[in-house]
């Protein structure tokens, strides 16, 4: 496949700014940064859409935008502060990327990867099996996705989502080199899957190892995502519904 073949992708990247990320603030701009650069390093048509959550907002900081025209995240760009509501975001990143897919008159290719340095803990409209059927069903679509797990054991929480090990990493975050790495060889492989170099988004095992990850080499024993006869029921909604 030529890279006049590949059309348009759409990379979305549903970045933690919870409070717990304080601790890690500069490793986390510099691994995005790094990111951002990846993406950036070789003309593709990307269009790039960030978004940074916590239980106070969801913000789109820039929406498909052509990825050479985003700029770094800076100090004063990310700011951390309460708490976790990853399902919720979750849902409402993927959805709002449907849109944008929806509307494009060529299907594009789709990128989206969540980051968290903690587990879910105060969604208030949807649960894990929503999520969990949505990302299953965008996957059977042909979407790739991608959860990068700041210092936690990402793999049993990816599983609730519906997430494959291969498209889980845990790093460590407080390394700077390992945060680097990750976000760095996350990219690289964004890159070459929207210039047809790549069939997937897959992580191999010598990345994760380079990214810190403690939990890559244990056995999985096939989370799941609840109680599908007990889903819990809709609530308010503590974060607005995002557009890119």
């Amino acid at each position: 496949m030529t890279d006049a073949q590949t059309g348009e992708t759409l990379v979305a990247f549903l970045l933690d700014r919870t409070g717990s990320m304080g601790s890690v603030k500069a490793q986390t701009i510099a691994g995005f940064n790094a990111y951002l650069a990846g993406l950036q390093a070789e003309e593709a048509d990307i269009s790039f859409s960030l978004l940074q959550f916590d239980s106070m907002s969801i913000d789109v900081i820039c929406a498909n935008a052509p990825v050479k025209d985003v700029a770094p995240l800076t100090e004063a760009s990310y700011q951390p502060r309460a708490s976790t509501p990853l399902i919720d975001a979750a849902v409402k990143t993927i959805r709002a990327v449907e849109v944008a897919v929806a509307e494009r008159a060529v299907p594009p290719k789709v990128v989206v990867t969540f980051q968290t340095d903690g587990e879910e803990n105060c969604s208030t409209e949807h649960d894990w099996i929503e999520l969990n059927l949505l990302i299953k069903d965008k996957a059977a679509q042909g979407w790739q996705f991608n959860f990068l797990g700041a210092g936690i054991d990402a793999y049993q929480q990816g599983a609730r989502m519906g997430l494959k090990d291969d498209a889980v990493v845990s790093y460590d975050k407080e390394g700077l080199a390992e945060t680097t790495a990750v976000f760095a060889a996350r990219a690289a492989r964004a890159r070459d899957y929207a210039k047809g170099r790549a069939a997937s988004m897959a992580i191999p095992m010598e990345e994760k190892r380079r990214a810190g990850d403690r939990f890559a080499e244990a056995v999985r024993g096939g989370a799941q995502p609840g109680d599908p006869k007990a889903p819990r029921a809709p609530r308010r909604a503590i974060l607005d519904t995002p557009k890119l």
